[in-house]
């Protein structure tokens, strides 16, 4: 279970770490909640198509479940995320949406039967909230104008939704099978976004003749890579993990999305770089090595 369970982890690691590069290149030529539709619509189909396959089939009362998932996750998690990213600085966008960990467990703190961590992994997410500040840096985080509020408030309710979809997925009644149960979530994730597009207006004058080449691979990576391997994983984890060790990505999808850049686009790599790769990586070790458990309602006397 260890190593599966660290299989999953990493390729969460890479594969959303890397996605950072491919929504790049994707968004030079297709427009945001247009991409992030698509991306759901295609690789939601896929994904559950593969679940009914292997002979999985949704059963009775899932679907309340399925459409609350999608609602958090997708409508307000990539929804917000897509439409902020679009008016704040992209380092400001970084650190508010990296916020995710601590919000999963202020609410699992909150929560009567949720995971209450130790002081240990307490101070792993002060370094990681650290280490993303610093990765960033004073001149990206603001920018050279002036913060646009609304952004960065749908940036922060984009995470805090994540967040309580994350949560709510370990409480619902979900499909047992990741593929069929990610599937459906990122169907109807999909077809919320393609709504709020349609009402929107964002897609009115774009053409499919104006999309790159480069735009298109990108989008597929997205689809069939990022979203159906990453997560199918990350909802698997949600099973068997903390939310605070599943939500480690949010440190570490970072500093992936920096080795690529520093790999393929020439970024440079500063001792401030450096410095927040140490951090976060120390934040990874200290919540990872905690062992956290949900308390068991305590049982009544006969």
């Amino acid at each position: 279970m260890k190593l599966k369970i660290l299989a999953a982890s990493v390729s969460i690691y890479i594969v959303w770490g890397s996605a950072y590069l491919a929504m790049k290149l994707a968004l030079a030529t297709i427009p945001p909640l247009l991409l992030a539709s698509i991306r759901l619509l295609v690789a939601g189909t896929l994904m559950a198509g593969f679940g009914y396959l292997t002979g999985h089939r949704p059963q009775r009362g899932e679907a309340r479940g399925i459409l609350i998932t999608a609602v958090f996750l997708f409508l307000g998690g990539h929804g917000f995320l897509y439409w902020g990213q679009a008016r704040v600085p992209s380092g400001l966008g970084a650190v508010l949406f990296a916020t995710i960990p601590l919000w999963m467990v202020l609410i699992e703190g909150l929560s009567p039967h949720g995971i209450h961590l130790n002081h240990r992994s307490i101070g792993g997410l002060a370094l990681g909230t650290c280490g993303i500040l610093l990765l960033v840096g004073p001149t990206e985080l603001l920018g050279s104008g002036r913060v646009d509020i609304p952004g960065a408030l749908a940036i922060t309710i984009a995470a805090l939704s994540w967040a309580v979809g994350s949560i709510y997925c370990t409480r619902a009644r979900l499909p047992s099978s990741a593929a069929l149960a990610g599937g459906l979530e990122m169907f109807t994730g999909g077809v919320y976004l393609i709504v709020v597009v349609l009402l929107s207006g964002e897609s009115r004058g774009f053409h499919w003749s104006q999309v790159s080449r480069a735009s298109f691979e990108a989008m597929a990576y997205l689809a069939l890579v990022s979203s159906m391997v990453g997560f199918g994983c990350y909802l698997w984890l949600l099973k068997v993990a903390s939310p605070a060790r599943v939500s480690t990505y949010a440190y570490v999808t970072p500093l992936v999305a920096v080795g690529l850049g520093w790999g393929f686009n020439g970024e440079q790599i500063t001792w401030r770089i450096v410095g927040a790769i140490a951090l976060l990586l120390t934040a990874v070790v200290l919540i990872v090595l905690t062992r956290s458990k949900r308390p068991q309602p305590l049982a009544s006397s006969a």
